[in-house]
């Protein structure tokens, strides 16, 4: 018998492989490692903290988006309080309120743009 039918080689000798089942292990591998959390630049930090400072005084909505190894999280709602020392703050949304660890946030903006 040839040594292509014996044992496992029969998966050995083939070595194609369809695009759709390519593109789907990519995928599949991308979704497995963990993503980095992004650096944030001074600019970029000080116009988040305007925002968060905003919503807290004037009662803006603002959309919070949180870094998660996966897939980023975003909530969006008011800012009741800010506890710089604790660095989290309490966003009150329709669902009700939520503490948020501020060095998870990766961006700010108002919830109506």
């Amino acid at each position: 018998m040839s040594k292509k039918l014996q044992q496992n080689g029969i998966f050995e000798s083939s070595r194609m492989m369809l695009p759709e089942h390519r593109e789907a292990y990519i995928i599949h591998q991308e979704q497995l490692a963990p993503r980095t959390r992004p650096s944030l630049d001074a600019q970029a930090a000080e116009e988040m903290s305007r925002l968060l400072s905003n919503s807290m005084l004037l009662g803006d909505a603002v959309t919070i988006t949180l870094f998660h190894e996966h897939d980023d999280i975003r909530f969006t709602g008011q800012v009741l309080r800010l506890d710089s020392h604790a660095r989290t703050l309490k966003l009150l949304m329709e669902s009700g309120t939520r503490d948020i660890q501020m060095n998870l946030i990766t961006d700010v903006v108002l919830a109506n743009e």
